[in-house]
């Protein structure tokens, strides 16, 4: 091949080598594209997700309302709500999720026993010391100097308070005191003195101690439990005690049930069966208004609320069972009740708030010696001293004056606010691109009463007119009638800013070229409007209906927060908030009115990024930075 034909060839193919490397470099400073070369390869909807991508700021928007909406809606069906579920004793928690995490130290010394209280759990372990953990709310982690050295043999708990016994028979309290039951008043001080106590028990706001005679005293709240005052007829005849909640059960030297406490309850309603003698009791448990009493053959006897499974004791256990397995041991905390047999096998029932009532797959196949409930947990401790427990971790989020779970009417609460904000700006965008598209295009006489209706709609005041048909119409519309009620007000209020938006630019577009040539081909308004013209608007649209939203949900939020909006027990971001009206709240239980108010902030901050960045994308000017 001759020189002349060599390089003709290399340069073809360095052409074509140049050609193709242009294709994987597009956008390199050697081989970039001017703005109108760009342009000329790219659609306008590439383009403006181009220019949007590119704005950092609106893509940190986007990531955070995609994320509020996982939040929202996911979340809320991965937990469902109650709105009308709540447990007073757990009311006002702080964020949380330590209450099980007991101290490794039991499991190399050993567990005499553990008990629990609504946010904390105590033991003692083989040595006699005391441990304390979770969430502390009343002191109940100091635990008193003067038990060093002493030989505990056993702890309660309360609501929010600890009970201690030695071995020498000194009972120690600490903690809450609001009713004198995280101390030894003097008086009964003076007593234990003649008696020595061999048993304590503690309620949420009273403590009890068992002497060696048999004889119960019980102090704190006691003017509203009534369990100061015991039967003529239990003296001196008590061998065992077990507290819960608001009253006592006992059990008598002759091995029947007793009950000490307010009557006419449920639980008081003890069988007869367990009261003359037919059946030989040797332990008991209660829950708030439920009770289980086991006897000297293994089998359980319950009696009281038979609701939340309280009384659905497991198949294998059943008294109604021929084949039932002997039962050894028995525990109840609030709700629930938690079992072992002569197997070493535990069993759980009753209400599940917390899967508390429910045992863990990966314990059914594990031998036990000691078993423990307390409120709205369980723990066990195996042949090995290895310690396990299940129930009530605690509140990711903390809980409310009712005690209920903020994380979940967090959730639920959110997808409320912004499926009204989203309802409400659909309704106003709806109203104002119709009149607006209408007002525009027609012009004249149409034009100027349109506009001036419009006039009259943004010359109300909008929050006094809201708060006024919201307070008129709630009376006599139910929860979901009253949530629409408050769509539609919004959403009829918000459109005349819209409407005079859309109008001004279709004055602007009606007169253009493609828009008279559609008029002299005979095509029908309507068709104009709806195919030629409003496709050229809406990037206006699109752009007002983001930054709407995200005033709507702000609006819901005050209305609701006022007491005009969505109406407790339904949740709802602004009626959430309502609990910052207090002092008290602001002060003490931050994250009732912080985390609330940090949802708002974050839905509201992400989608007015997103209609910042929608804005700036599809502004043509955007495309030459």
């Amino acid at each position: 091949m001759s020189k002349e034909k060599q390089n003709a060839l290399s340069k073809a193919l360095k052409s074509f080598g140049q050609t193709i490397a242009s294709l994987f470099t597009f956008g390199q400073k050697k081989q970039q594209l001017s703005v109108l070369e760009e342009e000329a390869v790219m659609s306008p909807a590439k383009l403006i997700i181009r220019n949007f991508f590119r704005n950092k700021l609106a893509l940190i928007g986007l990531i955070g309302f995609i994320g509020m909406l996982l939040f929202v809606f996911v979340g809320s069906m991965i937990r469902p709500l109650d709105i009308y579920a709540g447990e007073a004793v757990l009311k006002n928690l702080p964020p949380s999720s330590n209450f099980l995490k007991f101290p490794k130290e039991l499991e190399k010394v050993g567990v005499r026993n553990i008990s629990g209280g609504r946010s904390f759990a105590t033991a003692v372990d083989n040595n006699g010391k005391v441990h304390v953990w979770g969430t502390d709310l009343s002191g109940v982690k100091n635990i008193p100097d003067e038990l060093n050295g002493i030989d505990i043999v056993k702890v309660t708990a309360g609501d929010q308070h600890i009970v201690a016994l030695s071995s020498t028979g000194t009972v120690y309290a600490w903690g809450r005191d609001n009713h004198k039951q995280g101390s030894v008043p003097p008086e009964i001080s003076q007593v234990l003195m003649m008696e020595r106590v061999v048993d304590i028990g503690a309620g949420d706001l009273y403590t009890s101690v068992l002497t060696a005679k048999g004889n119960l005293y019980s102090w704190g709240s006691t003017l509203a439990t009534k369990v100061d005052i015991v039967p003529t007829a239990y003296r001196n005849r008590i061998i065992a005690i077990e507290p819960n909640s608001m009253n006592l059960l006992v059990l008598l030297d002759d091995y029947t049930v007793g009950y000490v406490g307010l009557g006419n309850t449920q639980i008081s309603q003890i069988p007869e069966e367990l009261k003359d003698g037919s059946v030989k009791v040797v332990a008991i448990a209660g829950a708030i208004r439920t009770g289980v009493a086991l006897d000297d053959q293994g089998t359980l006897h319950g009696w009281g609320d038979s609701g939340a499974n309280l009384l659905a004791i497991p198949e294998e256990i059943n008294p109604n069972n021929p084949n039932r397995v002997k039962v050894v041991h028995i525990e109840a905390g609030a709700r629930h009740f938690n079992a072992m047999d002569e197997n070493g096998k535990i069993y759980n029932w009753g209400a599940d708030m917390f899967d508390q009532a429910v045992l863990p797959d990966k314990l059914k196949d594990i031998k036990f010696e000691q078993n423990y409930a307390s409120y709205y947990s369980n723990y066990a401790v195996d042949e090995n001293g290895k310690v396990y427990a299940w129930g009530l971790k605690g509140f990711t989020f903390g809980t409310d004056q009712s005690g209920r779970d903020i994380l979940t009417r967090l959730m639920h609460g959110g997808r409320i606010s912004m499926t009204v904000g989203f309802v409400a700006v659909i309704i106003a965008t709806f109203l104002g691109v119709a009149v607006g598209l209408i007002a525009g295009f027609y012009g004249k006489w149409l034009d100027n009463l349109l506009m001036r209706f419009a006039e009259i709609v943004s010359s109300f005041p909008f929050l006094p007119l809201v708060i006024t048909l919201s307070s008129f119409l709630r009376e006599h519309l139910d929860e979901g009638q009253r949530i629409l009620m408050v769509m539609v007000i919004l959403g009829v209020l918000s459109w005349p800013g819209l409407a005079r938006l859309v109008r001004g630019q279709i004055l602007a577009e009606r007169e253009k070229d493609f828009v008279l040539a559609a008029r002299a081909l005979g095509i029908k308004p309507r068709v104009i409007i709806v195919r030629h013209i409003l496709p050229n608007v809406f990037n206006v649209i699109l752009v007002s209906m983001t930054l709407s939203y995200a005033g709507t949900l702000l609006t819901e939020a005050g209305l609701s927060f006022l007491g005009f909006g969505v109406l407790p027990p339904s949740p709802s971001w602004g009626n959430m908030l309502t609990g910052a009206q207090a002092s008290e709240v602001i002060e003490f239980y931050w994250w009732r009115w912080i985390l609330p108010a940090i949802a708002v902030l974050l839905a509201a901050l992400s989608i007015n990024l997103v209609g910042d960045g929608l804005n700036e994308a599809m502004d043509p000017k955007s495309s030459e930075k």
